[in-house]
């Protein structure tokens, strides 16, 4: 990094001496983040810090959500503790710029509020604000003509460019959109500049930014074309053929796809020595006229291609109120022709989205609106070739077939000359590819396109700078409004749980309602909970959606999809039928269908791009429930018993081997052996506890449904075991319900097939959810009935550790001697068994029931023997909890200073290793002692911060740091109140 924002004419660096003075700081995003105090650079800390703070000022004074912030440093799969951190890193940077700032004071530069944090800078001290200026004032020069002003102008603001918005790749981004489009911004004015430079010979103004520019958007043809051509007008025409030359062999390495024909043009005034254009005379620096070429006779009827719109449209009013914005947003600045590419699932209801959208911009684009299906997926005729779109493009805007040339390169040209300075908006429905849409796409930044295809057309964004829209589901109530529009109100409110009945088993797909809808419209008679009980007794399949309509039904469509695969993509996509989790990753569809991991991410692409499946969050991929429901149809269809039970042992097999890997990290002693390994089988790979904490979350929902469908299809003994490889991480995070819901059931599970072992192990793990709800009796019995179990197996590690849960309940309940004998118990039988963490985690409980019976000698003397156990052994658990134990032995004894120091060091070792609840644990007590020493600001930060960590679960914690928080708000509201 630089040590000074570099300043330009006009620019962030040029600042008056009284500004400076008065303000000190200047911010610049356009390039790794920086800032800059009285002109020396101000360190920005940790990669997660910089990142806020680009984030933020890329949206200077507009306010950035928590979330938004949580899913650019973490993604999809953020820590538990994400939103403590980002509040911390928030901390941190208000104090680097305003070290004396007194504690939750506002500040001057970073605010927050209700909907998030925003940075509040003076627009001539960011580099951002400055070049959007010059930019707007270029813009304007050159619209009156202005042109030395206008390049002046654009020299300046280039010049504020450092590189790609805030260092966003290199700081390791995972949703790169605020930044992206600010670097769509910069590239679009660099092609003005170029372009503008070219006319009055002044390319060596803009070379040096617009190389730089290009090579961190090495696809961006447009970007590319100009760098040809301005290369060339600075007498390097070698250099700018062997730059194209480097620019089609990349697009052909990394997209397959031949340059466009911007880039090709540039390509040919190179070769043709046509680069630049000629000065007025006089030297007066403004450019001459282009000269006439000759025009195709034009037609004055204009083009009014687009189907009807739908009668009742309604909802998607994001996606409305987003392209509105966009389309708006171009319209202003006129920079480049915006283009919407939307996409999704079959049925999902693109089409009608695209052409609604259209029917409401039609008085923007006064010169026509051009509309074709491109049949990119209809398999009762082929794909439309780019050629065959473009004569009736062509036609259509009045260029006679004599006129028009045979080559599609050509006639691609000629579409975009026709448009050119008009203002027209194309709609592209049903595409199949990139290569298919990027001929039909005007040039002039007049103009809209909207696309709509199964597929999602990342290349148009990488290429075009397209904006991409995935449509979802409809949500409950605008399937709703769906239904109500179409049917009637009257009807719809008359049965309204039969109406959301219908939705539930429409899985929100409008497609799916809309043969509902004609169907009650069909027999006006017909009762809503009459077709609701026809969907329920379909039990899933799609006979529920049968129509005589075949463009309208279920099966007919998403078999255009399924058509499209190869043989072993159709046979992944059979198999997924199989999986009984709400969403799945790459290498658990490796599993299940028997190939390499690399196999699999070429098939789950392949699946991908038909729009059978959608990866709805990063690396993790689902089916809609209809689609589901067809697959299942196929796989019983195509593939036999036997090779259905090897599909689903395959899966099970790798769920296992995981979540064994994963509770192995973790740290906790497991008491079985690990599963047997499969072949074809593909597991997670995990390197530390962190990730297998991640894992772990991400699969709860499916290891959920693997338990289940385990013991349905009767085999208890891999469910329990499963289960066990779950019982710590739902005791770390909080999942006390479902940890007792499948324990449960597991339980009952191993009681009917008489498996002794697996009941012992199941009413232990099913005691240890009963306990942290707050049932103690029903943990007792439990673990009574496990000891039993254990005793007569003769499982010594099972006795100890229920000795061990059994001191704890009893200590919960106040009765502490007995509570002690039970840990001495189990403390005898984990040394005779050689289980250290075992011995650490029970002498850590036996000094804290001594603690509770003011013994704080022998808890300290206790303590003092696990602690160097635990650092020997490097546990997390074992270091964490026995400053627990010692934090509330301090605290007994009245030792509140040193006691809130190890509250605090404990609950920074379970923060550092994402173990929610041992961390609100450690944050509960840490409020209690600050509460007692008298800092109730403190007591509030910790309670918070717990809270934050589990306001999402149902558990007893949650109340009492409710109730905690309420009496700090009442202790400290005024008396009496004012006028």
């Amino acid at each position: 990094m630089t040590d000074t924002i570099p300043s330009a004419r006009g620019g962030i660096g040029h600042v008056s001496p009284a500004i400076g003075d008065k303000l000190s700081f200047c911010f610049a995003v356009l390039g790794p983040v920086q800032v800059l105090r009285a002109g020396v650079e101000v360190d920005l800390g940790a990669r997660q810090q910089r990142l806020i703070l680009a984030l933020l000022l890329a949206n200077a004074g507009q306010p950035v959500g928590i979330s938004t912030i949580v899913e650019v440093l973490w993604g999809e799969r953020p820590p538990a503790s994400a939103v403590n951190v980002v509040h911390r890193y928030v901390g941190t940077l208000r104090r680097l710029f305003e070290p004396d700032l007194p504690a939750r004071s506002p500040g001057r530069w970073l605010l927050g509020d209700a909907a998030g944090y925003r940075m509040q800078v003076d627009p001539f001290h960011l580099d951002l604000s400055r070049w959007r200026m010059l930019a707007d004032q270029a813009r304007l020069d050159a619209s009156d003509a202005r042109w030395p002003a206008a390049m002046a102008s654009y020299e300046s603001a280039l010049a504020l460019w450092r590189g790609p918005c805030g260092g966003a790749a290199e700081l390791a981004a995972n949703d790169q959109l605020t930044f992206s489009a600010i670097d769509h911004e910069c590239a679009d004015l660099a092609r003005e500049a170029t372009a503008l430079a070219l006319r009055l010979d002044k390319t060596r103004a803009v070379l040096p930014v617009l190389r730089r520019m290009a090579e961190h958007r090495p696809l961006d043809e447009a970007l590319q074309a100009q760098l040809v051509l301005a290369v060339s007008a600075d007498g390097q025409q070698a250099e700018a053929i062997a730059h194209y030359q480097n620019v089609r062999r990349r697009l052909a390495d990394e997209l397959g796809v031949d340059p466009g024909e911007e880039l090709r043009e540039a390509y040919q005034q190179v070769i043709r020595q046509e680069v630049g254009t000629p000065v007025a005379p006089g030297g007066t620096g403004t450019p001459a006229p282009p000269s006439p070429s000759p025009a195709p006779r034009l037609t004055t009827v204009l083009p009014a291609q687009l189907p009807a719109d739908l009668a009742h449209f309604t909802g998607r009013d994001e996606a409305q109120s987003r392209t509105l914005g966009l389309v708006n947003g171009h319209i202003l600045t006129q920079a480049s022709m915006p283009v919407l590419a939307i996409d999704g699932i079959p049925g999902i209801g693109k089409t009608s989205l695209a052409i609604h959208l259209a029917h409401q911009l039609t008085d923007a684009y006064p010169d026509g609106q051009l509309y074709v299906d491109l049949q990119g997926f209809d398999p009762e005729q082929s794909v439309l070739h780019p050629a065959e779109a473009l004569q009736g493009f062509l036609n259509a805007l009045g260029v006679p077939d004599a006129d028009i040339p045979v080559s599609h390169h050509a006639r691609s040209g000629l579409y975009r000359s026709v448009l050119s300075g008009r203002r027209i908006l194309v709609v592209l429905d049903n595409a199949h590819s990139v290569e298919q849409v990027r001929p039909l796409l005007p040039g002039s930044p007049g103009c809209l396109a909207l696309v709509t295809s199964r597929k999602r057309l990342t290349g148009l964004a990488t290429a075009h700078g397209a904006h991409l829209m995935t449509l979802d589901v409809l949500s409950v109530e605008d399937a709703r409004g769906f239904l109500a529009s179409r049917i009637g109100a009257v009807r719809t409110s008359a049965e309204p749980a039969a109406v959301d009945e219908v939705i539930e088993r429409c899985g929100r797909l409008p497609l799916a309602l809309a043969v509902v809808a004609s169907r009650a419209l069909i027999h006006p008679n017909h009762k809503l909970n009459d077709i609701a009980r026809e969907l329920r007794d379909a039990q899933g399949s799609l006979d529920g959606f049968s129509t005589d309509d075949i463009d309208n039904d279920i099966r007919a469509i998403f078999s255009w999809s399924y058509r499209t695969l190869g043989a072993q993509a159709a046979r992944m996509f059979r198999l997924l039928s199989l999986h009984p989790g709400p969403d799945t990753a790459v290498p658990a569809m490796a599993s299940l269908a028997g190939v390499t991991l690399s196999e699999a991410r070429l098939l789950v692409g392949e699946l991908v791009r038909a729009g059978l499946l959608a990866e709805r969050k990063v690396g993790r991929f689902s089916m809609h429930d209809l689609i589901r429901a067809y697959a299942q149809e196929l796989v019983h269809r195509h593939d036999d018993e036997a090779s259905r039970a090897e599909a689903f042992a395959r899966l099970t097999a790798h769920y296992w081997q995981s979540a064994y890997e994963a509770d192995r990290l973790l740290g906790p002693s497991i008491m079985l052996d690990p599963p047997e390994p499969a072949a074809d089988v593909v597991t997670a790979r995990l390197g530390d506890g962190i990730e297998a904490g991640s894992w772990l979350n991400a699969e709860r929902q499916v290891l959920k449904a693997m338990v289940q469908r385990l013991i349905e299809a009767g085999d208890a003994a891999t469910a329990w075991r499963l289960t066990v490889n779950l019982h710590f991480f739902n005791q770390r995070e909080g999942w006390c319900h479902d940890w007792a819901a499948t324990s449960r059931a597991c339980l009952q599970a191993a009681t009917a097939a008489g498996d002794d072992l697996g009941c012992a192990f199941m009413a232990r793990s099913l005691s240890g959810a009963e306990m942290l709800l707050g049932n103690h009796e029903s943990a007792l019995e439990l673990l009574d009935r496990s000891l039993q179990l254990f005793t007569a197996i003769g499982h010594c590690e099972g006795q100890a550790l229920v000795y061990r849960n059994l001191g704890q309940v009893t200590d919960l309940q106040g009765k502490h001697q007995e509570a002690i004998g039970h840990f001495e118990r189990a403390v005898q039988l984990m040394e005779a068994q050689g289980e250290l963490l075992g011995q650490v985690l029970a002498l850590g409980c036996l000094a804290d029931a001594h603690t509770s019976l003011g013994h704080y000698d022998v808890s300290m003397d206790l303590i003092n023997n696990a602690l160097p156990i635990a650092d020997a052994l490097d546990s997390i658990h074992g270091q964490g909890f026995c400053r627990e134990i010692l934090a509330k032995c301090l605290q007994a004894k009245g030792d509140l200073p040193a006691a809130r120091r190890t509250w605090d060091e404990a609950a920074d070792i379970f923060r550092r290793s994402e173990w929610r609840m041992n961390t609100v644990s450690c944050l509960l007590h840490l409020g209690d002692t600050a509460l007692a020493m008298g800092d109730a600001a403190g007591a509030r930060q910790a309670w918070q911060e717990a809270l934050d960590l589990t306001a999402h679960l149902r558990l007893p914690e949650v109340t009492e740091l409710k109730e905690r928080l309420g009496r700090l708000d009442l202790a400290s509201a005024p008396v009496g109140g004012g006028r």
